[in-house]
């Protein structure tokens, strides 16, 4: 699908939130996959799941990493949902999170993210974590580059909860949101 044609699509759907750190982006960009840990919360959502969902990809602080100024949080990207899964035996991905850590799993057909991933290279965590911290903290600062930010989305009416693992916006902010996706998509 391309960005004309996912724009089209998307205005007829509700969007939802994804909160995560940006290590765990670099998973998705490299997997099309996200994990979600257990929860009430977040097994509801699971159920509620349909295929063509749309995902808008919210990067938080970091988890893994040392707390590093320069890396922003905002909206980074966005998703449609091909498929869910639930893994009761995850392995752990070789670098951050342990086996059976986020086993509820969604998979993307399509993923866009607003930075500069031409100069990412698609490889495992496990593999950036051996090349060493700056190699994973330079990809991320690629990864997050053209961010929508906060107060972008306070300019605009369309801010959406920090709170939480997933969660929806509502039709109103969906719209508005989608005018400053529009202007991201390459």
């Amino acid at each position: 699908m391309n960005n004309k044609e996912f724009l089209e699509y998307a205005g007829t759907r509700d969007l939802r939130k994804i909160t995560g750190p940006p290590c765990d982006w670099l998973k998705t960009y490299n997997l099309k996959s996200w994990g979600f840990r257990r929860y009430d919360k977040t097994e509801k959502a699971y159920e509620s799941f349909k295929t063509g969902d749309i995902f808008v990809f919210h990067s938080m602080k970091q988890e893994y990493l040392p707390q590093d100024p320069g890396i922003k949080s905002g909206i980074i990207g966005v998703g449609i949902l091909s498929g869910k899964k639930i893994i009761e035996n995850e392995p752990s991905d070789g670098a951050f999170t342990p086996e059976g850590f986020r086993p509820i799993k969604i998979y993307f057909s399509d993923i866009w993210f607003f930075g500069d991933t031409d100069k990412i290279i698609n490889e495992s965590i496990a593999e950036k974590k051996q090349k060493g911290m700056n190699y994973i903290l330079r990809d991320i600062y690629n990864l997050t580059n053209n961010i929508i930010m906060f107060q972008e989305m306070r300019d605009n009416n369309c801010t959406i909860s920090t709170q939480g693992a997933v969660s929806k916006i509502s039709g109103d902010k969906s719209i508005r949101l989608l005018q400053l996706i529009r202007s991201r998509l390459k």
